[in-house]
């Protein structure tokens, strides 16, 4: 994907005018380089996937995600881009700051605030376990949190699971997508997945719709607070202070006036 300028990707006059609504005002005093964002490959819907064009997918990345760092660098006349790619791979060259500046859905660890900045949460989501049907006809006995340790997880790899209260090693994070994690539980190999309801929705709206599947079992995790998610920062990237800064001035700009 090629470098967008400001506010290219708003297909609404009334949306371009809103981002750039006081925006010489806005715009900070540090002159950021042009920003490369990665994000995983497999996608993140509604936050950040590919745009489908009858049934088929583009190359233009859209989101809710994307929609919030395009009015932000908007307002800052910051070029950017995003390259889809794997999300370890992401997570591993952005840490060195240099090809790439910025992720848009992370979710805080301890040991990933090791290497980045988290912004503000600018959106949070509700975690549902997942189970086989065919394996457990009769469900699972998850009243807490606490009771997903009784039983064997799946994950898909470079996934953070901290958020769950969970312990690395209790994860089979052998699967590389969801397709892959799914078909793990039919065959035993794990008894469930935890994952966030508004993903998996948000994959049904795009066409791979994993929730059709009639022996996938799935309910809320009872007690689970919130999962909250930050643009991030590698601490290696110079001006990384600085641009969060912005996004942290923007995003409660967002929030305080509904916009968010």
């Amino acid at each position: 994907m090629g470098w967008r300028g400001t506010g290219s990707r708003w297909a609404g006059a009334a949306l371009a005018a809103c981002a750039a609504l006081s925006a010489p005002a806005a715009r900070a005093a540090t002159k950021f380089p042009a920003i490369a964002i990665c994000e995983d490959e497999n996608e993140w819907p509604p936050y950040s996937y590919f745009q489908r064009s009858n049934g088929k997918r583009t190359g233009n990345v859209v989101g809710y995600a994307v929609d919030v760092i395009a009015e932000i660098f908007s307002r800052h006349d910051i070029r950017w881009r995003i390259d889809m790619i794997p999300w370890q791979r992401c997570l591993a060259v952005a840490r060195l700051g240099k090809q790439y500046q910025l992720t848009l859905n992370m979710s805080w660890s301890e040991e990933r605030a090791r290497d980045f900045l988290f912004s503000k949460p600018y959106y949070s989501t509700t975690t549902y376990y997942y189970y086989s049907r065919k394996r457990n006809p009769q469900g699972l006995a998850v009243n807490a949190p606490a009771d997903l340790h009784n039983y064997r997880l799946c994950g898909v790899r470079g996934y953070n699971y901290a958020g769950y209260g969970l312990q690395t090693g209790e994860v089979d994070q052998g699967a590389s997508d969801f397709s892959a994690m799914i078909a793990k539980l039919h065959l035993g190999r794990c008894a469930l997945f935890v994952e966030k309801n508004e993903v998996m929705l948000g994959y049904t709206a795009i066409g791979k719709d994993y929730l059709a599947d009639p022996d996938l079992g799935l309910a809320p995790v009872p007690g689970m607070p919130p999962g909250l998610f930050h643009f991030a920062i590698p601490k290696t990237f110079p001006q990384g202070p600085a641009l969060l800064q912005v996004l942290d001035a923007e995003l409660t700009r967002m929030q305080d006036s509904g916009r968010l």
